[in-house]
């Protein structure tokens, strides 16, 4: 009788052990399937929003340094402070995207517009309608001009590629209608939701923004004053705000999510030249400037590239990576990668260990049945193959029946997951604040997890080679100890 029948004989007569260890296998390769299966899902869940959230550094200006705070007079007697200091320029922006692996930046700049919209009310709403009370509470109460032309100014948000500024790409403002804004695009404009029911705009209207003099003077005297040639911009995309202050009357126009309007960068430099050709003082430089890298990886190299380039003058400046968004947003990711992770640990060592030992104690409670093969003249190599046999025909029917389930096996443990690790009901997803009187927008929790519910080839070979190769290595481990001890009994034999 060869080895293949006598372990089909063996495995046909202890079905305890056998489903036993089947089970065993079976549970095994369940961890580690599903643990690998995680951690490449993780794995490239959090690389996509590397790359679009933590995909780049920020060129920041120190405006608080007081070395560089200079006296401003504003006219009437009254003066500030205002920083003096070096700024980004235009030269300082095209050496930076000549470093290698830097693909694409976005500026950080408000620019303010009037336009005959109706905006969302805010304080000056509420001033205007009720301008002639103001004298009571007020020493110097603002004039109906001025209330008139502060009450529709809009913060226009220039940008190359809409798509690239930070509030989009961490989902805080989403496209709801046409498109976002394109470095192509020439006098373009995409606005909120609200401005579009509210003034009845849609994809391929127009809207025209002037500069008022009560918005680029201290003390105007005509404030609902036209300087210069107003622009007129196509309207090409429609966002929503996940995010956005109550409405009260002690917040600005401005500040509203709402009235802002993103244009591209053409319309912002028109915009800036007509103010310069009337006498008004452009734009020095840039504050802020976010550029993108191609690989996130790299990041730290660029960084220190650009820091310590020879060509750039970063007086007074500072680099930052920015990753609010990404922290936030990937936290379920790395809940789940970490289970990941000891999953794989438990199934590669602690189970496999536990395997090593059932097999262990299998091989050793047969000496009594490896004698009797030996006495009948059957050969140690021919008793090893029958013990690896059963083993591996074990290890197939446990690894068939996890391929078999494999399927629901994986949808149910990444649904569970994400069930676990799904953010509160009640956590807010986006936190606004603001600065200088304009709403900014950061991500403080993370969205819903979403797994890929398919097993890859990749994973189920791996699992088939490690359930196979450590099933093996226990066989022969122990075999080789039985004929170890033998041996030893055998020579003691001898000497007495």
């Amino acid at each position: 009788m060869n080895f293949m029948k006598r372990a089909f004989l063996y495995l046909g007569r202890k079905k305890g052990r056998t489903l036993t260890l089947a089970f065993l296998l079976f549970f095994m390769s369940c961890f580690v399937l599903v643990g690998i299966s995680f951690q490449k899902s993780t794995e490239k869940e959090m690389d996509r929003l590397r790359q679009s959230l933590a995909s780049g550094f920020t060129l920041k200006v120190n405006t608080q340094n007081e070395l560089y705070r200079g006296s401003v007079d504003y006219g009437n007697g009254i003066s500030g402070y205002d920083y003096t200091g070096p700024m980004i320029t235009e030269e300082m922006i095209e050496k930076i995207c000549s470093v290698d692996g830097v693909k694409d930046y976005n500026v950080n700049v408000q620019h303010t517009a009037w336009a005959d919209l109706k905006l969302r009310p805010g304080m000056y709403a509420d001033e205007l309608e009720h301008v002639e009370h103001l004298g009571e509470i007020m020493t110097d109460p603002p004039t109906k001009e001025e209330l008139m032309c502060w009450g529709k100014a809009l913060d226009l948000y220039p940008c190359r590629n809409g798509s690239l500024h930070k509030n989009f790409r961490s989902g805080a403002l989403t496209i709801v209608e046409g498109r976002n804004i394109k470095p192509s695009d020439r006098f373009k404009a995409v606005i909120s939701d609200w401005l579009a029911k509210n003034n009845h705009l849609s994809v391929g209207d127009t809207i025209t923004f002037e500069s008022k003099e009560g918005s680029h003077e201290y003390f105007p005297k005509h404030p609902m004053e036209t300087i210069g040639v107003p622009v007129e911009v196509e309207i090409v995309g429609v966002f929503h705000s996940a995010v956005s202050f109550p409405e009260s009357t002690s917040t600005l126009e401005s500040s509203y999510i709402e009235n802002v309007v993103y244009v591209d960068m053409n319309t912002y430099m028109e915009r800036e030249e007509n103010l310069e050709q009337f006498g008004y003082e452009g734009l020095r430089g840039l504050i802020t400037v976010e550029f993108m890298v191609e690989d996130p990886r790299q990041l730290d190299s660029i960084m220190q590239q650009v820091k310590h380039g020879d060509e750039l003058d970063l007086e007074n400046m500072e680099l930052e990576v920015d990753e609010t968004a990404y922290q936030a947003t990937a936290r379920p990711y790395r809940q789940i990668h970490f289970f990941a992770i000891l999953l794989l640990i438990v199934g590669l060592c602690g189970i496999g260990s536990i395997l090593y030992l059932v097999l262990k104690l299998w091989v050793q409670g047969r000496k009594h049945e490896i004698g009797i093969l030996y006495s009948i003249g059957i050969k140690r190599g021919a008793v090893l193959a029958q013990l690896l046999t059963e083993c591996l025909l074990v290890s197939a029917a446990a690894l068939l029946l996890t391929f078999i389930l494999s399927g629901p096996i994986v949808t149910t443990c990444a649904a569970t997951a994400e069930r676990l690790t799904a953010p509160k009901e009640d956590a807010e997803a986006y936190r606004m604040t603001l600065l200088a009187f304009a709403p900014v927008i950061t991500k403080t929790s993370s969205d819903e997890a979403v797994l890929e519910r398919v097993v890859s080839g990749d994973a189920v070979l791996f699992m088939a080679l490690f359930v196979c190769g450590i099933s093996g290595i226990s066989v022969i481990a122990s075999f080789v100890g039985v004929n170890g001890l033998k041996r030893k009994r055998a020579c003691l034999a001898q000497m007495l």
